[in-house]
Formats: structure tokens, C-alpha cells, sequence
């Protein structure tokens, strides 16, 4: 560069400082300013050059103005297509780039919620002495060396169609000699084969550009650079996540995936969807690919993130494959995952299910605990039940009763005995009972027909009462007997009937006490009327509970009082 063109870009910076300055406190002006450096954009002199203005709205937003203005100027730089400067839509056109075309320029971007503005500076360069390319303005490529190597040419696609435009290759300035096999022009692609040490150099891609009927040259300038392969090169990334998975995801919710990779060196994580970029997915910007992040920690070792957002989830994103690629140099890794709607929540059906079947089986031992003596009952008197009734005894039940009683007591216990037992148990119920005094004959021996007569019978009846010493019970060997079949044989059941509430257990027999500690009593609590007579009471209920099964057609051939007590 010579020292005038060097004075000329000074004096352009200093202009555009000015410019900036007077843009600010200028009171025509009240957009938000970037608080950003502003960007050097290389233009090579002689060449068209297009600046892009970073404040470019989504593509889902077309009611929007980009605005250029140049070196402080209020004027807007002209949207004339024949001008040798304009602007077009984003963009700000050189048809060439000029030295005196350095300096500031300002991008305005506004809608209809808000107004933007950012600074760009354009550096006009001139090739360095004898060479085809500026040291400063090189883009540089880095290879691990391998079998081959593909070269860019970076940023042409913006003026030519790469697919029918004309590209020529130089290698530090020198046309390459494309008639060997180690060289490959594909569309801006240049594959260079069987690689050496030798292929690092300055590479540059030229190719024309006709605007207006003028012809122009465009070229860009590459610094390539072959590294040897590290020894870990071909190891393949470690991918944690995703692992080939299924995910659930409602219709219209937002999802986001994490690509989780173990940390190598140059390693590059990429979401794809058919062998291109996430973003070329969806037009509509709903499907966002993030950046990489290094925060998570495994074992030790750092994990390298990428997230995939779904903002929306839509009917056609169902059952894709979306891919991460880790990259690796010269070895990859990939992992995808699918979108699937989510299965019937279970989780629900189950707890309601468990609910309603704790609810069940409390409410049943409730019911069972409530209403046990009926269900039995019920039972008893169904077509299901089968009463054992052929087991070679005589009598339902022996009944063994104080008979030394005096005054009332002595009335109501002869009563409820001779009387009201048998009314219910046998006239109604069916029963047989055996009552001493009552159904043994003059001239038995005593202990011989007590004892035959427990023996012949299924269950033991002792009624209790109010006593003043334990003789009144009954005959000592009676009871004798009656306990040794309960307690020492247990051939026999027992059911204890208090007439009433008894306080004082002192005189009680020991035997007496322990089975009503263990099973328990029926307390008579009903008065001797017609009442009291219906098997149907909640008295007479627990004594047939806890008698043997009677004979079925007592409960369809005889007449039952159905009075409640």
C-alpha cells in the first residue's frame, strides 16, 4: 500500500468517528443504538462487495425498513440498482469497492414496535505488492492431515450460482495445474487428493460477475494450513444422549433435547434432519438449534451440549429421525431421537384404581365385621350352604344352668331355660337340646347321663347369673365334666349367656373365666314378652351365629315373629 493510500484510510477513520458522534447527538435521530464495536467488514478494491446489515429481522417478520446512511450524512445512500453504491433490501452494494468507499456506515433497522441502529466499518484493501491477496484479509482453513482435503470458497454464493458459475484455482497466486488427478473443481469446491505437506499454502478462487453489463472479477483468498493427526483422531466421540430414544411430546407444547457428548478435542456437535441443517427444517423458525455449551461435569470429565427446541410441536414432526453429530476430525458419532405422542397416563388409572380397591376391601371388612352374624346366617339359610348334620350326635347343645338360684333370679334363669330356649331354639330353629332335669329319666345314674349326654352333643350353653358362691353354678360334677370336654378334649364349643351384667367374678370358676376371657358372652338383655321370642333379635342372632348349621327347612316351615327386640 502506497503512503497516500495509508493517509487516505486514516483520514476515512477519523470522518467516520465524527460521524458517529454527530449521528448520536443529531435530534432527527431516536433509535437504540448498539452499544457493540463496530464491525470491520474487508472489501477488496476494484471488486463488488455486498455488506449484509446483522439487524435483519426473523423471516416470519415482513413488515420491517432497513435504512443505510454514509460518513454522518442524514441522506439516505440511494436504492438506484444502476447507482455504483445502493442499497437493496439488507443489503449495501459495491459495483466496485473504492479506497475512498472505506470508512462508517449505518445500518437503521425499524418495525412497527421498535427502531434499531448499528455501525459497520468498511475497510477497502489493496492486494499487498506483487501478489494476488492481502496478508491481512486471508481466510484461513485448518486441516488434519488426511487421505484428501476439500477447499471453500468462502461467501461467492451471495453473487453467483455456484452450480453454473466458472471457478480457477491459484496456489500462491499461480494457476494449478487441473490436468493431473490430484486436483477437483466442484462447483466452489476444490478437492485436492493424496495430500502432503507441500499442499499447505495461500490458495485463491476467482470467478466472474456480469452486473449491468460490466463484467467483474470476484476472488477470495485462503490461507490453508495441514496439522498432523493427533493419536486420539480416530477414536469416535462418546455421545451420551440422546441414545436412539423415543420421547414423548404433546401436540402444541414446546420441547427441547440436549445432544450430550464427552468433551474431546475438536469436537463439534451438529443436530441434522435428512442429511441437512436443523434450521432448514421449518420455515417458520419453530425448530431452533442452539449453541454449545460446556457446563456439565461427568466423572471428571467435561461434557459438550447442544439443544434442540421444538417451540411448538406439530403433526409432522411425529416419527422423524432427528440426528446429533459429533464430529471429531477425522472420526463422527451420531445419535438421534424420535417424537412420539405420549401414552394414556397410567399413572392416573392406576392410583384411582388402587384407591377404589383399599376403598373396597375396607368397606368389605367393614361390612364383615358390621354384619357378620347375618351373613352367616344368610349363608346358612342359601342353597350354598351344606349343613353337617351326619356326625353321629344326639343334641345341638347341652344346657348347663345355676339351679340353686333363690328369689327372682332363680324365676328368670328357670324361665329363660325352660322356657324361652326351647321356644326359640328348637320349636322355631330347629334345634335339640338337652336340658338336665328336663330329658333325663328317673333312675339314671346322674354322672353317666351327664357325661353321655355331653358327649352326644355339639355345643355347651352355659348361662350365667349373679351368684353368691360358685356351688350355684351347678352340681359339681356337672361342671366337672362339661369343662374337661371343653377345655382338656376340645370336642365341644362353648357359648356363655350372662342374664345379666355380672360385676363380681370372685366366686366364678376358674375354667368359667378363662373361656369367657377368650371368646367371650352373649348378655340377655330382652324382657320375657312375645318380643323376645323372634330368632329374628339381635340376641338370638349371635346364639344361632355360634350354634351349628340347623336343618334348611327350618326357616321356611316355621312361623317366625319378625319383630325386632
Amino acid at each position: 500500500m502506497t503512503p497516500r493510500s495509508h493517509q487516505i484510510q486514516e483520514i476515512h477513520k477519523m470522518l467516520g468517528q465524527l460521524f458517529i458522534f454527530l449521528f448520536l447527538i443529531s435530534p432527527s435521530h431516536s433509535c437504540l443504538l448498539s452499544d457493540k464495536k463496530a464491525e470491520e467488514t474487508l472489501v477488496p478494491y476494484g471488486e463488488p462487495f455486498f455488506v449484509r446489515c446483522p439487524l435483519e429481522p426473523p423471516k416470519s417478520n415482513n413488515s420491517y425498513n432497513i435504512t443505510w446512511f454514509i460518513n454522518g450524512s442524514n441522506t439516505e445512500i440511494s436504492t438506484n440498482l444502476q447507482a455504483r453504491i445502493h442499497q437493496n433490501s439488507n443489503y449495501l452494494k459495491f459495483f466496485p469497492a473504492r479506497l475512498e468507499d472505506s470508512g462508517f456506515y449505518l445500518c437503521v433497522y425499524r418495525d412497527t414496535k421498535e427502531c434499531r441502529q448499528e455501525v459497520l466499518e468498511v475497510n477497502v484493501f489493496q492486494n499487498d505488492n506483487g501478489l494476488c491477496y492481502k496478508e491481512e484479509a486471508l481466510y484461513t482453513y485448518r486441516h488434519f492431515r488426511d487421505k484428501s482435503l476439500v477447499i471453500e470458497c468462502p461467501f461467492v454464493t451471495e453473487y453467483v450460482d455456484a452450480a453454473t458459475a466458472q471457478f480457477h484455482w491459484f496456489k500462491e497466486c499461480q494457476p494449478l495445474n487441473m490436468t493431473t488427478d490430484k486436483y477437483l473443481i466442484t462447483n466452489q469446491l476444490l478437492s485436492i487428493t493424496d495430500v502432503i505437506p507441500q499442499d499447505n499454502g495461500h490458495y485463491t478462487c476467482v470467478t466472474s460477475f456480469i452486473h449491468n453489463g460490466t463484467n467483474y472479477n470476484i476472488s477470495r483468498s485462503i490461507a490453508n494450513t495441514i496439522q498432523e493427526l493427533p493419536l486420539t483422531a480416530n477414536l469416535k466421540p462418546n455421545i451420551l444422549y440422546p441414545t436412539d430414544n423415543f420421547i414423548d411430546a404433546e401436540l402444541g407444547t414446546s420441547v427441547t433435547v440436549t445432544c450430550a457428548a464427552l468433551l474431546s478435542r475438536n469436537l463439534d456437535l451438529i443436530w441434522r434432519y435428512n442429511d441437512s441443517f436443523i434450521s432448514d427444517y421449518s420455515d417458520d423458525g419453530r425448530v431452533i438449534d442452539g449453541i454449545l455449551q460446556y457446563e456439565a461435569v461427568k466423572d471428571g470429565e467435561k461434557v459438550e451440549c447442544r439443544n434442540i427446541t421444538f417451540s411448538s410441536v406439530k403433526e409432522e414432526d411425529y416419527g422423524l429421525r432427528f440426528y446429533c453429530y459429533a464430529d471429531s476430525i477425522s472420526a463422527y458419532s451420531q445419535a438421534f431421537f424420535i417424537l412420539k405422542r405420549p401414552g394414556p397416563n397410567l399413572q392416573g388409572l392406576l392410583i384411582a384404581i388402587f384407591v377404589t380397591a383399599a376403598f373396597l376391601i375396607i368397606s368389605t371388612i367393614i361390612i364383615i365385621k358390621l354384619f357378620k352374624v347375618d351373613l352367616v346366617l344368610w349363608y346358612r339359610s342359601s342353597c350354598f350352604s351344606h349343613p353337617h348334620q351326619n356326625d353321629g350326635k344326639m343334641y345341638d347343645a347341652y344346657i348347663m344352668y345355676p339351679k340353686n338360684a333363690i328369689g327372682n333370679s332363680a324365676y328368670d334363669m328357670d324361665l329363660f331355660v325352660l322356657k324361652l330356649l326351647p321356644e326359640v331354639l328348637e320349636k322355631q330353629c330347629a334345634y335339640k337340646l338337652f336340658i338336665f332335669g328336663r330329658d333325663d329319666l328317673p333312675g339314671q345314674a346322674i354322672a353317666d347321663l351327664v357325661d353321655e349326654a355331653i358327649s352326644q352333643s355339639r355345643r355347651l350353653i352355659i348361662v350365667l347369673g349373679q351368684v353368691s358362691n360358685e356351688s350355684n353354678l351347678g352340681v359339681d360334677f356337672e361342671q366337672k365334666i362339661a369343662m374337661y370336654d371343653a377345655l382338656i378334649r376340645n370336642e365341644i364349643k362353648v357359648i356363655l349367656i350372662e342374664m345379666e351384667k355380672i360385676t363380681d367374678c370372685t366366686f366364678m370358676p376358674e375354667s368359667i373365666k378363662y373361656i369367657r376371657q377368650k371368646q367371650g358372652v352373649v348378655r340377655w338383655k330382652g324382657t320375657f314378652t312375645e318380643a323376645s321370642l323372634s330368632p329374628n333379635t339381635r340376641f338370638w342372632k349371635n346364639i344361632r351365629y355360634r350354634m351349628p348349621p340347623a336343618p334348611r327347612h327350618s326357616d321356611k316351615d316355621l312361623d317366625y315373629i319378625s319383630t325386632e327386640n
